[in-house]
């Protein structure tokens, strides 16, 4: 009965572990914590082959987290989120207008990738995923790191 309840309750753990890792969370922590790996594989369309990096570049919008996926043949998976102020912001509004995106949005091609700048409220995003657009991915994974804003602005 003893070993019944040992591997009754071992069993459960097991379960609830292996559930925590598959709904992984974002640790809000520095500018590459507002998006989980697991989000960023999405946007990219493939697997990340290194740690994302903290980044500070002026021409992506200061600071920010870079991310490198898996190459396929020729291509070269990466991304890019960072956090803009409303300066920089305003400086891409020559841009495309794009809707579907915070209260206002904007895609340029940028000297690698296309970016896509992001404003809601007060707050500013801005997600380039390279080799290939991809709009609606980053649409969506700043949607993600913007609603995460709310709850914990970047320091």
């Amino acid at each position: 009965m003893k070993a019944t309840i040992v591997i009754s309750f071992i069993m459960l753990f097991c379960a609830c572990s292996s559930n925590q890792s598959s709904t992984e969370m974002p640790s809000l922590n520095g500018p590459c914590g507002y998006a989980t790996r697991a989000e960023m594989e999405e946007a990219l369309g493939v697997s990340l082959s290194e740690s994302p990096a903290e980044i500070n570049e002026e021409y992506l919008g200061g600071r920010g987290c870079s991310f490198a996926g898996q190459k396929e043949d020729t291509e070269a998976h990466f991304g890019y989120i960072t956090f803009p102020d409303a300066s920089g912001f305003d400086s891409v509004k020559s841009g495309e207008r794009v809707s579907g995106a915070g209260e206002e949005a904007y895609i340029i091609n940028g000297p690698d990738a296309q970016q896509l700048w992001v404003r809601e409220g007060d707050r500013f995003v801005m997600v380039a995923i390279g080799d290939v657009p991809r709009t609606e991915e980053s649409k969506k994974l700043a949607a993600l790191v913007l609603e995460r804003l709310k709850t914990k602005p970047l320091n």
